[in-house]
């Protein structure tokens, strides 16, 4: 049976307004220790202080600072593999799911809450693919449950073909793909 391979990849990508940085394991499936630490807290995941700004009034800058800005979400794009036109996660993508699981639900992380936010090609209909996307992500999220990840910690999101990575191949594989997303308790 053919297969659809989500592969993961590497820079800025905006997600729901926030900027996530990204990281790339190549065709590696990333070990629990390196997934631990592309999404663990780190103390500037809430804001970035830009310091104080200029007024146009004299004296007004005296006392004024900036609005903190967001600072990049901790996420880490994940090689996994459905069948293809499925939701069911294939065979070789079962070490990749396990050490993601062992990650998420490691004590490093247990302060954490995460997106699963599903991704597809441009290969078909936009409705099609926001369903198969949504419908992936859930797959994901289940399978973390499973394994004892608390399900409260977990929320999925599809977002079809809308944010491709390669939009000058919008059919190539790194479009496909599934993103985990580190929030806040």
């Amino acid at each position: 049976m053919a297969s659809v391979r989500l592969v993961a990849f590497v820079g800025l990508l905006t997600l729901s307004g926030a900027l996530c940085a990204q990281s790339n394991f190549g065709g590696q499936e990333p070990s629990v220790d390196q997934i631990v630490d592309q999404l663990r807290a780190r103390p500037d995941d809430d804001t970035i202080d830009t310091g104080r700004t200029r007024a146009l009034r004299p004296g007004a800058a005296a006392g004024a600072t900036a609005a903190p800005e967001p600072a990049p979400k901790a996420s880490i794009s994940m090689q996994v593999q459905f069948a293809f036109n499925s939701t069911r996660i294939e065979g070789g993508s079962q070490q990749t799911m396990e050490n993601l699981a062992t990650a998420l639900a490691s004590p490093q992380l247990q302060d954490r809450s995460f997106t699963i936010v599903g991704h597809t090609d441009a290969v078909g209909s936009a409705a099609y693919n926001q369903r198969l996307s949504q419908a992936r992500a859930r797959s994901v999220r289940d399978f973390l449950v499973q394994r004892g990840v608390d399900a409260s910690r977990l929320r999925t999101e599809g977002k079809g073909f809308s944010e491709l990575v390669n939009t000058a191949d919008p059919a190539a594989d790194e479009n496909r793909r599934v993103e985990i997303v580190a929030t806040s308790h």
